[in-house]
């Protein structure tokens, strides 16, 4: 079962969150000093932050950071935020990889887990629940301190000379513009599915898939950043896939705007499908957007590794080829549906002004 994202943006005005014990602000320095102590989760109500020891083999060995696929028996302890505000500084050597969703992201933060050079965090829930806080706030400037003290906590390399990738869930997409106001010398990687693609992962997801497109549009959605036209009565009425790609566009909307904000000197794109026909050529731009300063040998050891050839989810032996005859099996019987939702999306997108091709090209 795939994460749901609306539980974990609901989770986050804070009904859900485990309350383990509590350490006095004297525990707080092996903590903060300690990267094997990830930044977990983050509670509003008591003003509490979550850690779990997580050591940099469970980061490879896990999808992502989440409980649904950490051991349920690392230590956990909890701190009150403040105590440990100003205690770890924002790292400027910190970049993103934003997506939209099924577009071989989870792939890209598995490449650049490279010891001593860079690590990829795999969607960390405490970002997710940053999201939550931030925009259920009232006091936005207070909200902005608690985001950056959350964000200082969870950027800590496992090596000095390490630079951290954080590949976040897609609906802490929001927040990515403030996120790279705080670290003014961070860059992002926009990667991105084409529509019919995403649309063709959705639906050979089945029940699974559509589940996951409704509750992240519901998120998005909830946070009024981009307007498509619609009120709710309308969205209620629209199917499945079109509400997938209503999300889809919203998510457009906001990588544009962060590409006219930022200019392509920090903010660069690709999508799923020119990743996989060029993998050596993306990840030697990667490599440069990040400077990461990598040869031609360390980037042919990406390509060949498994991040490229093993199932970013599963683990298994998993190649392009694979990739595409999953693809051709899973979306044939959908394909008169994926074509024309895709048709309406390009109409909608046209008449409010969101680019179905992005700017700011990687390649």
């Amino acid at each position: 079962m795939l994460p749901s994202p609306i539980a974990v943006f609901l989770a986050s005005l804070f009904k859900s969150v485990q309350h383990d014990r509590v350490h006095s602000p004297d525990n707080k320095t092996n903590i903060t000093l300690d990267p094997e102590w990830l930044a977990h989760r983050y509670q509003p109500d008591g003003d509490k932050v979550h850690f779990v020891r997580a050591s940099r083999e469970i980061h490879q060995s896990v999808t992502f950071v989440s409980d649904e696929y950490l051991p349920a028996n690392l230590d956990r302890q909890v701190i009150d935020r403040k105590a440990l505000s100003g205690s770890s500084g924002l790292v400027n050597k910190t970049h993103f990889i934003l997506h939209s969703g099924f577009c071989c992201s989870t792939l890209l933060a598995r490449a650049f887990d490279l010891e001593n050079i860079s690590m990829g965090l795999k969607e960390p829930v405490i970002l997710q629940d940053a999201t939550g806080y931030y925009f259920g706030a009232t006091d936005k400037q207070t909200a902005r301190v608690v985001v950056r003290d959350l964000l200082g906590l969870l950027v800590r390399p496992f090596h000095p000379s390490e630079t951290t990738i954080i590949k976040p869930s897609c609906v802490v997409n929001g927040m990515a513009e403030l996120f790279m106001h705080m670290l003014p010398e961070s860059r992002a990687l926009i990667i991105h599915a084409p529509l019919p693609v995403f649309l063709g992962s959705i639906a050979r997801k089945q029940i699974t898939g559509r589940l996951w497109a409704r509750e992240q549009f519901a998120v998005l959605h909830k946070m009024r950043l981009i307007d498509l036209g619609y009120d709710d009565e309308q969205y209620f009425r629209q199917t499945d896939l079109q509400i997938a790609a209503a999300g889809w566009l919203i998510q457009q909307g906001i990588f544009q705007k962060l590409i006219s904000i930022f200019g392509a000197e920090r903010v660069q794109t690709i999508n799923s499908e020119t990743l996989l026909a060029n993998p050596e050529t993306a990840i030697a731009k990667m490599a440069e957007l990040y400077q990461l300063g990598l040869n031609d040998q360390q980037i042919q050891q990406i390509v060949d590794g498994p991040a490229f050839n093993s199932h970013s989810k599963h683990g298994t032996e998993f190649d392009r080829e694979g990739r595409n005859q999953e693809r051709s099996s899973g979306e044939s019987p959908h394909a008169d549906e994926i074509g024309k939702v895709a048709f309406w999306a390009e109409k909608v997108a046209e008449a409010v002004g969101i680019d179905m091709v992005l700017k700011a090209p990687l390649l």
